[in-house]
């Protein structure tokens, strides 16, 4: 789906009239068919086996289907900006696709067991608009005006198809750009086309408009959830099983998501119903649910809501004249612990500090020893409900890793957009995935925040705490599969330099070692977490209640302070590794730092 990839075999014959296109052939007709299921006719395992592909050399949306159209079918095919939500697939009302001329069973192209239609060509619009969240500006609440009103305009490149018959529906699928672009790959991989598009229709260039012609463009949002692909033992549109997914090109999220459940075994917030299908989960009430019923608690799932208190008076509201209505992870002046944000360093963005109530982390441990962490926050009461109460988060992450192989994948959604607290989905739900996750992984501080581990520390995230008053978030120390001071425990980023992750060196200079000797040092946003642990940084302890300004509440770190004091702290072992932190942060050629590659286990 990136441009860098290799280009498509080129498949199909294509007609097109505006955005739409439809195509007949002259198979019989058969004995009439008994009525299909909801599930039979709507996603990727649909019984007529009707996919979308994308083809970056012309530049045009395929369909693919198991065998050839019959003479009372029709395909329909159409791409358009909007907003991919939980219901778009099932709402999709296929007479909004426009209809075109037929083709003959003669020019039907088959490549991979499949027949393959051509569809409407995609605007330069719409493909970069599938990297739209890959900005690290989003993170922390640093995004700029101008890009959110891009995002007001749709952030999903939709690509949508039915096959309709007796002007009902046989099969409707609508996806998003990037997954049709790995099914074009996956396409390609497995066989190859009979017939050439030029011998058969002339230049691909003369094939039809463009997608604004009527399929792009009102920036509108479409009431339903793009599929995606199945899981990694599922067959994709009706299709064989697949093979395991493999490390070393860039997937859609989607895909990303099934290679992370390959190498760390599934989420377990989300109990899974089929291939590829799950039920989603509510991260205030901390409950898995279909939609169709009450939500159920989850076996080995613990959740909590991230206290915020104001010299130690617990807050649960907004203070006045603030309000809780709009996306901001701030709405109280002051609070003793504050969630700490960083932007990475090549935005010129620093460390701010916030304090918002009513933000909630989840976690559990799957059967392979994975642990996963769901933390859901930038809290926005739009219905006046209560900070505690409202279910709408702007800011859902996930991260999985597993302690002994140091593998790890980290998700964000889709800021200000995929915002459904009550109903996050598994980012490999084929149906429901990009309702929450962008179409494309994006992690913005893999190079920052948790470039040393995949779960960062604070007094506030700790506060969150286990019913045996462990944190819920596991601790280096607290929790056995997390041993403090063991720096041979790997850490890697699943498909990270294909996702485009970064993990950076790690300090390992002499100069650090009085922190290093309990925890790895890396990043760029090291040094102003490393103040912030150690009472200074005044873009966090502006925002901080005086008493928890006071020494012994600020120095955090290290963890005990035995004969430290405001007076001798600077002078002291861990002041100097501070100062060096600091230095080698602004300045890794000075001759006083040392770096080491992360051990990746590999």
């Amino acid at each position: 789906m990136k441009a860098y990839r290799s280009s498509l075999l080129i498949l199909g014959l294509l007609v097109v009239a505006g955005s739409g296109s439809v195509l007949l052939n002259c198979a019989p007709t058969p004995d009439a068919e008994p009525p299909q299921t909801e599930d039979e006719v709507t996603g990727v395992n649909n019984t007529l086996g009707l996919g979308l592909v994308y083809d970056d050399q012309t530049g045009r949306v395929r369909a693919t289907l198991k065998s050839a159209l019959r003479s009372d079918e029709k395909l329909f095919i159409r791409v358009r900006r909007g907003v991919i939500t939980h219901e778009s697939q099932a709402q999709l009302d296929c007479k909004q696709l426009a209809e075109a001329p037929p083709i003959t069973e003669s020019a039907l192209n088959v490549a991979a067991g499949k027949v393959v239609y051509g569809g409407p060509s995609v605007s330069k619009e719409l493909v970069d608009l599938i990297q739209v969240y890959n900005d690290s500006r989003w993170y922390g609440g640093h995004e700029t005006p101008e890009m959110r009103a891009e995002i007001a305009k749709g952030p999903d490149s939709i690509v949508e198809a039915c096959v309709m018959r007796d002007g009902k529906p046989r099969a409707k699928l609508l996806t998003n750009l990037a997954y049709a672009w790995d099914r074009g790959e996956e396409l390609k991989k497995s066989g190859t086309s009979t017939r050439s598009i030029n011998a058969l229709a002339g230049d691909a260039g003369g094939l039809g408009g463009d997608a604004g012609d009527g399929g792009v463009g009102d920036g509108g949002s479409v009431d339903g959830s793009g599929p995606g692909v199945p899981s990694a033992d599922g067959g994709a549109d009706g299709g064989a099983a697949r093979p395991p997914l493999a490390e070393g090109q860039a997937y859609n999220t989607i895909d990303y998501a099934n290679l992370c459940v390959q190498q760390l075994g599934e989420i377990p917030f989300f109990k899974k119903l089929s291939d590829g299908k799950y039920e989603t989960f509510d991260c205030r009430d901390f409950a898995g649910s279909n939609g169709d019923g009450a939500p159920a608690a989850v076996a080995g799932v613990e959740g909590k809501v991230v206290p915020l208190s104001v010299n130690d008076v617990p807050q649960t509201t907004c203070d006045p004249g603030q309000s809780g209505g709009e996306p901001s992870y701030d709405c109280v002046n002051k609070c003793d612990r504050g969630m700490w944000l960083t932007a990475s360093s090549h935005t010129g963005l620093g460390e701010t500090a916030s304090c918002q109530p009513g933000v909630t982390v989840t976690t559990a441990k799957n059967e392979q020893g994975s642990h996963w962490v769901l933390l859901c926050r930038k809290v926005q009461d739009t219905n006046n409900a209560g900070m505690l109460k409202t279910k709408v988060f702007n800011d859902i992450a996930m991260i999985g890793t597993n302690p002994k192989t140091g593998a790890t994948c980290f998700f964000q959604n889709k800021e200000n957009v995929g915002n459904d607290g009550a109903r996050v989905t598994h980012p490999a739900d084929v149906a429901r995935s990009s309702a929450i996750w962008p179409s494309t992984p994006s992690s913005y501080c893999t190079e920052n925040c948790h470039a040393t581990d995949a779960f960062i520390h604070s007094p506030w995230i700790d506060e969150a705490v286990r019913a045996d008053g462990k944190p819920i978030v596991p601790r280096m120390g607290s929790h056995p599969d997390f041993p403090i001071s063991n720096f041979d425990v790997p850490y890697r980023l699943i498909n990270g330099p294909s996702q485009g992750f970064v993990l950076p060196k790690q300090l390992v200079s002499e100069g650090a070692a009085s922190c290093t000797t309990c925890h790895r040092v890396a990043g760029a946003s090291f040094a102003e977490f490393a103040n912030w642990a150690t009472g200074t940084g005044d873009a966090y302890y502006g925002k901080i209640t005086d008493p928890y300004k006071a020494f012994a509440k600020s120095h955090w770190m290290p963890p005990r302070l035995d004969g430290l004091t405001p007076t001798n702290f600077d002078a002291s072992r861990w002041g100097l590794a501070v100062k060096h932190i600091r230095t080698c942060t602004d300045n890794p050629a000075a001759p006083e730092c040392e770096f080491a590659d992360v051990p990746s286990g590999r």
